[in-house]
């Protein structure tokens, strides 16, 4: 079973995010919702390659939105974290997010699990 690696789930809203996502770096996130046993639905994974805390804030959202999230020290950790939970998580089979993450504007970074270049 793949693992996020992530803190959370917490309710996506503006200022639980404030309340959590204190520092203004770069990380990955995944959104979605509980079940009631209690488990963690993965809808999307994403990333910021500066201000999670902003990135976060931009989600839509409704009222049994959860999100987990951890910072990345950099943002080819970021980049490379966002394919693999993409891939781990049944990629655009499963997620919301169909496209493939690409690596951020003005990198050449290929994916870690496939060969897919941006």
């Amino acid at each position: 079973m793949p693992s996020l690696d992530m803190k959370g789930p917490y309710p996506l809203t503006p200022a639980k995010v404030d309340e959590v996502v204190r520092d203004r770096s770069c990380g990955n996130f995944a959104i979605g919702y509980l079940k009631q046993d209690g488990k963690f639905v993965v809808r999307y994974v994403g990333r910021a390659d500066s201000d999670l805390n902003a990135v976060l804030k931009q989600q839509p959202t409704d009222v049994s939105t959860k999100f987990k999230w951890s910072y990345a020290p950099n943002e080819k950790t970021a980049f490379d974290k966002h394919c693999k939970t993409w891939h781990d998580f049944g990629a655009s089979a499963q997620l919301e997010c169909e496209e493939h993450p690409e690596p951020p504007k003005g990198t050449n970074w290929k994916c870690p699990c496939c060969d897919f270049f941006g």
